[in-house]
């Protein structure tokens, strides 16, 4: 009895030690954890993630500087102004005038054309055969683009004017693609240059030539369009047109001038018809043989005919008598 108690007492001692030990290691535990909450910074991280969250707030921040630069050029260009082309005009002017004397308004043109700098491409002087019709004369002139104004403004002086108008045709597009052609060719005439310079077959440099020249050529027929755009441009044409004016009260036309006019009508009639008879005995004398083939078969024909209808007659008689 005594010994079980004693082994009794010795089992509870036991459990008395074995709980302090578990619960100073519980206490031991609670600081360090306690610890690690307040001052999360203390708990020692892996060497790799600092590393990493740098490297990522570093790109995000490069992104953003990226989309602002971007954003910036944007607006700067948006706000920067367009660069307009220069104009490059082509003026064509008309001007139709009504004047008392055109023998007098073609003295007039010519010296205002001279005073402005321009130049007298063509003039077409009508003059009439009878006193009852108008003179007329027309002007192809060609000014200074800058001289097209006053030029009109003057020519209007030399009498009525009864119409007028002014063209333009800008040509600026196709300046500046010649002028992109003009330096594409250019390069390459300097490579085929340095090619040439190279040692090679005689076929290789022969080729080589051949290229160059037609380069050359091209070079050469674009210079040609581009002189004769800007010459377009640097002077204007006018075509001015002169009619001289009748008077209302017009006497009538004299006895002489009504019989030349007559005459004048009569004889233009006959040379007309003269010409349509020659022209149709032209057409007939090409024309002859198939004209005479077609009516000697039709004489043949005929002739044919009128034998087949005999001879059926004569039998139908022979018939009819037996």
């Amino acid at each position: 009895m005594g010994i079980q108690l004693k082994g009794k007492k010795v089992s509870v001692v036991k459990g008395v030690l074995l709980g302090g030990l578990l619960l100073g290691g519980c206490s031991a535990m609670k600081p360090d954890s306690a610890q690690m909450e307040s001052n999360p910074s203390s708990v020692k991280m892996p060497a790799s993630m600092p590393m990493a969250s740098s490297e990522l707030q570093n790109a995000k921040m490069a992104q953003k500087n990226l989309a602002d630069t971007a954003a910036t050029n944007a607006s700067d260009l948006a706000r920067a102004p367009i660069p307009q082309q220069k104009t490059q005009l082509i003026k064509k002017a008309t001007l139709g005038l009504r004047v008392q004397n055109v023998e007098q308004a073609i003295q007039g043109v010519s010296q205002r054309v001279a005073m402005h700098g321009g130049d007298i491409l063509g003039l077409q002087d009508k003059v009439p055969q009878l006193k009852s019709a108008p003179h007329s004369a027309t002007f192809q002139l060609r000014v200074p683009q800058s001289q097209l104004d006053a030029t009109l403004k003057d020519l209007s002086k030399l009498g009525t004017v009864e119409s007028r108008s002014i063209q333009a045709e800008d040509v600026a597009t196709q300046l500046v693609d010649f002028e992109a052609r003009l330096k594409n060719l250019r390069k390459s005439e300097g490579v085929v240059l340095r090619i040439m310079d190279r040692s090679g077959s005689i076929g290789d440099v022969l080729k080589v030539s051949q290229q160059l020249s037609q380069i050359r050529n091209e070079i050469e027929q674009i210079q040609g369009q581009v002189q004769h755009l800007k010459q377009q441009v640097a002077y204007s044409v006018i075509t001015v047109t002169l009619q001289e004016a009748i008077a209302q009260n017009q006497p009538g036309i004299p006895f002489g001038d009504r019989i030349q006019e007559s005459w004048m009508q009569s004889t233009h009639a006959m040379g007309e018809t003269t010409i349509k008879l020659l022209r149709m005995g032209i057409w007939l004398a090409v024309f002859s043989p198939y004209i005479l083939g077609s009516i000697v078969l039709s004489v043949l024909v005929v002739k044919i005919l009128s034998r087949k209808l005999n001879t059926v007659e004569t039998s139908a008689r022979s018939s009819a008598s037996d």
